[in-house]
């Protein structure tokens, strides 16, 4: 009897061995290098700091390379340093600061924790960072004297040979801008 099942037992361990887990989880990118800002574009509404012009498809080219207030900022270049949990944008110049702004170290890990201000090094913002499928998504709130609070949400990932940073902020009529970026 054991000689009859011998076949089975073969094909159910080779299956097991050789199937891969559909169940496992995905290895999120390593965001690494040395990046270099190629575009940044809105998909429509308003739009605030930096000029606008209108391209091909309907999407508005600005002038800006940052987001003041927003946690993950890589400006005009940066180099972005990632290691296990942590993600760290560092030597990134904004704007057009001769210097570039202080190192601003994520925690991988969807706790809420303070990170240095790009723009006002004195001050830190509450961010929470963690993983949502291949994309790194950053959120934070910031409160402000005039329009209350503003939170901030960014998707940072890879598309193609490209960094891309997806930034919304929750201001009636704001489109989420889009940077890119490619590997020096």
């Amino acid at each position: 009897m054991f000689e009859a099942l011998r076949p089975v037992l073969a094909t159910l361990i080779a299956l097991l061995v050789f199937v891969p887990d559909r169940g496992a989880a995905q290895r999120p990118p390593d965001l690494s290098g040395d990046w270099v800002l190629v575009s940044a574009t809105s998909s429509g509404g308003r739009l605030r700091g930096g000029a606008e012009v209108p391209t091909a498809r309907g999407e508005q080219r600005i002038s800006a390379n940052t987001v003041s207030g927003a946690p993950f900022n890589c400006g005009r270049q940066c180099t972005i340093i990632h290691k296990g949990r942590t993600l760290t944008v560092d030597r990134a110049y904004l704007a057009s600061n001769a210097t570039p702004a202080p190192t601003v170290m994520l925690q991988l890990d969807g706790r809420q924790r303070s990170v240095v201000d790009s723009f006002s090094p004195s001050r830190e913002i509450p961010a929470t960072a963690q993983w949502a499928g291949d994309r790194l998504k950053i959120t934070s709130s910031t409160p402000t004297s005039l329009r209350g609070e503003l939170t901030f949400t960014q998707f940072v990932f890879v598309e193609a040979t490209q960094l891309v940073v997806v930034t919304s902020v929750n201001i009636d009529g704001d489109a989420p801008v889009t940077f890119k970026y490619k590997k020096k």
